[in-house]
Order: structure tokens, then sequence, then C-alpha cells
């Protein structure tokens, strides 16, 4: 008798912890007015939701539980269409809607405009795919992930001089994403000919927010971002040279 009493204390437990969980959740997708305000305090000038509608779950990427995609523009350039996504997730304990928040496309879709420019006139070989919070579709398209494949050492000096120009062109058309997270990443995959074939060293920038581990203060702080192609080289060299001796490490 004891036992049945205390796991039926046990799952009545559990049910109010998972109760009060849920209910503290905001379900509630966001209005265009929101989205509007979210987008004007992000980037300091003035957007309009042009359109809204529920992304179907067959779009959805893994863990996204709710999506609704809201077509936005600057109010003075309405041609330049871009996406706003609200995103309900579970992510604690598989627990839905433990997240709301909202992802836009804006300094992203600028981003991609201005790499695919700046690398018309070299020879490197990049792909660009879209994803999370929808998989990559012909209606839909979210987070932008630019992969720069193969890049041997004598390509380093171009990469970085067409990383640099990309993101000086992004900031010059939107300089509110200055020291903000954007909806874009770059991906390096890295190699010197003495490596084998499998091996390569992935490296990932992701402008313009850089956060750093503040022993001092016990937490990630935020630290600016430098878009000089020196900058850009050492960080790569950096990580090149943590991959290398992990690498020379495991044939010992």
């Amino acid at each position: 008798m004891t036992g049945n009493v205390k796991v039926k204390t046990c799952f009545a437990s559990l049910v109010c912890v998972l109760a009060l969980l849920l209910t503290s959740c905001d379900f509630r997708l966001m209005s265009k007015q929101e989205v509007e305000k979210y987008l004007e305090k992000r980037y300091g000038r003035e957007f309009t939701v042009l359109s809204s509608e529920s992304v179907t779950d067959s779009y959805c990427d893994d863990d996204v539980w709710r999506v609704k995609a809201y077509t936005v523009a600057p109010k003075d350039d309405t041609g330049a269409c871009f996406c706003v996504f609200n995103i309900v997730e579970g992510e604690s304990f598989g627990i839905l809607g433990f997240r709301n928040s909202l992802c836009d496309t804006y300094a992203g879709d600028v981003m991609g405009e201005a790499f695919v420019e700046q690398a018309a006139n070299t020879e490197l070989e990049y792909a660009l795919n879209y994803t999370y919070p929808v998989r990559a579709s012909s209606k839909y398209h979210s987070s932008l992930q630019i992969t720069i494949d193969p890049v041997f050492p004598e390509d380093l000096t171009e990469v970085c001089e067409l990383l640099s120009r990309t993101f000086t062109d992004t900031l010059n058309r939107i300089p509110g994403a200055k020291d903000r997270d954007t909806s874009a990443s770059i991906q390096i995959r890295y190699r010197e000919p003495d490596w084998p074939d499998e091996k390569f060293c992935s490296i990932w920038i992701e402008p313009f927010s850089r956060y750093e581990w503040n022993e001092k203060a016990g937490r990630n702080e935020s630290v600016p971002f430098d878009i000089s192609a020196d900058a850009i080289r050492e960080s790569i060299l950096d990580e090149t040279s943590k991959y290398k001796k992990r690498l020379y490490q495991s044939k010992a």
C-alpha cells in the first residue's frame, strides 16, 4: 500500500510540474504589429508585414512544433521581401511549446546576395543551403548556411577577402545588423594536401555576433566581430592549428 501511495504521489507531482511548465509557456502566435515592432527595434527601420500563413508539418524541421511564416518588407522598399518565422518548439524534456521565438531572414538574405555577387569572379566552390526552422523546399527558405568546400592553403587569402567584402556589403546595406545574430552562417571545409582524403577541418563563422567564455564572470559574453580579412584569416588558422594538433596526436 505504501509503495502505491508513493507512486501515485510521484505521478501527481510530475503532472503538476508539467502543467506548470506548459501553462507558463506562450503558445500564442504573434500578431503582425508585434512582428513589425520586433523588426523595427532590431534593425532601426520600419517594416510592413505583407502576408502570413501557417507552415505545414511536412515543412517543419526536427523538434519544431508549430511555425507561422510572415512575408515582410521594409516600408520604404516593399520589393525587398524576406521571411520572419514565429517558432514554437519543444526544447526541454520534450515539452511542446517550451520556446516561442521569432527568426528573420533579413540579414541572411542580404548576405547571401552579397556573397554570390562577390564570389562571381572567383573559382571557389561553394553551396548555399537553407535550414531551420523549416526544411529546404520550393515554398519557404529559412536560415542560410554557406559552405565553401574545399579550401586549401593557397585559397585562404581569397576566401578571407571574399568573406570580408561580403560582411562589409551586408553591413553597408543593413547597419542595424552589427553585433546581432543573423540567420546566416559560413562553413569552411579546410584541408591540407598531406592530410588523409577523408580528413578536413570544419570551421564555422556566424556573423555578426560573437561570444567568448569569460572565466571571471562565469558566462559567455559578446565580443566585437572583426570583419577584416586579416582577422578572419587569424581565426581560421587558429582553428586549423587546434585541428592539426588533434590529428597528429591521433596518429601517434
